[in-house]
This record gives C-alpha cells, sequence and structure tokens, in this order.
C-alpha cells in the first residue's frame, strides 16, 4: 500500500514538472514572437533608408553626369 502512494506522489511531482517545463516554453514562444515584431518593424525602417539612399545616390550620379557633360562641352 506505501509503495502505490510514493508511486503516485512521484508521478503528480513529474506531471507538475512538465506542466511548468510547458509554461516556461510557451512563455518564450510568446516572447520571441514579440521579438520578431520587433525586428520586423527595425528592418522595414532600414529598409526604407536604403532605398531613400537609394534614390539619392541615383539622383547625385545623374546630377554628376550632366556636370560632366557641360563642363566637357565647355572646354
Amino acid at each position: 500500500m506505501q509503495k502505490d502512494f510514493t508511486i503516485n506522489i512521484g508521478n503528480i511531482i513529474w506531471v507538475i514538472g512538465i506542466i511548468f517545463t510547458m509554461g516556461i516554453a510557451y512563455s518564450q514562444i510568446g516572447q520571441l514572437g514579440e521579438d520578431i515584431s520587433v525586428l520586423e518593424k527595425r528592418l522595414e525602417k532600414k529598409i526604407k533608408v536604403l532605398n531613400h539612399s537609394e534614390d539619392r545616390i541615383v539622383e547625385l550620379e545623374k546630377e554628376l553626369a550632366t556636370i560632366k557633360a557641360c563642363s566637357k562641352n565647355h572646354k
């Protein structure tokens, strides 16, 4: 009789441990979801900056080409 009671308590402790571990895993997954969301927002901002910078570089290259063409014509 005593042995059955000990086994049941051991099983209960084991189940509680599993539930606790699952809770920790669930919270970690939730945190990862939030982290991904933050990273996506930061990435979107960086992509916007890069696209704007690329557009500005193209404009500057056009201006530079125009200046070079004008300086060749005046020589």
